[in-house]
């Protein structure tokens, strides 16, 4: 992907969607927002996003939870948001909310996006992990041009976001981390 410096929500949505699906990653919708909160605060903590925030995004920018089924049965959560450059801004700031951002920090699918917030990545089972990290590497080059933050959370999050993916301290924040535009991460491996 050569030139991906003014991308939309839209041109970005539009892009993520086939490239997860080679995955078995898939839009979330419908009841399936609550089952992939509920499966996030079960491998996570109870302590992350809302049904209602997480609909509410998803509504917003066009995109921000996919998911992944074995058997019939949701097993594996990717979750983002799009942020324009007020959103940027904020989360650099510290002054963006995580468990519900706020709508003039969100990308709509009309505005360029500027950064990322991963909202989690989780599984449970290994093939769902495959496919949610495989999926998650396969997007990265619609992203490699911007900040993309993170605020792991979990020991295997750490170890994800850190080792595997390249993800950094941000100076000067609280837990958070981040992956510097143009930054690649290492290649994806089983987990």
């Amino acid at each position: 992907m050569k030139n991906n410096l003014n991308l939309t929500g839209r041109d970005i949505t539009r892009r993520i969607d086939p490239e997860l699906l080679k995955f078995g990653v898939v839009s979330a919708a419908g009841p399936e927002m609550a089952e992939a909160r509920a499966l996030a605060a079960r491998l996570i903590g109870p302590g992350i996003v809302s049904v209602e925030a997480l609909d509410r995004v998803q509504a917003y920018t066009g995109s921000a939870v996919w998911v992944t089924h074995d058997d019939g049965g949701l097993t594996g959560v990717l979750a983002f948001v799009l942020l324009n450059g007020a959103g940027a801004e904020a989360v650099a700031g510290g002054a963006f909310d995580t468990a519900d951002p706020a709508a003039e920090h969100m990308a709509s699918p009309d505005e360029v996006v500027r950064a990322s917030y991963g909202w989690g990545i989780c599984a449970t089972t290994k093939e769902a992990a495959r496919r949610v990290v495989g999926g998650s590497f396969a997007i990265t080059p619609l992203f490699e041009h911007l900040p993309r933050y993170a605020r792991p959370t979990t020991e295997a999050g750490h170890r994800l976001m850190r080792e595997r993916m390249g993800y950094v301290d941000l100076p000067g924040s609280s837990g958070l981390v981040w992956l510097p535009p143009f930054a690649h991460p290492q290649t994806a491996v089983a987990a």
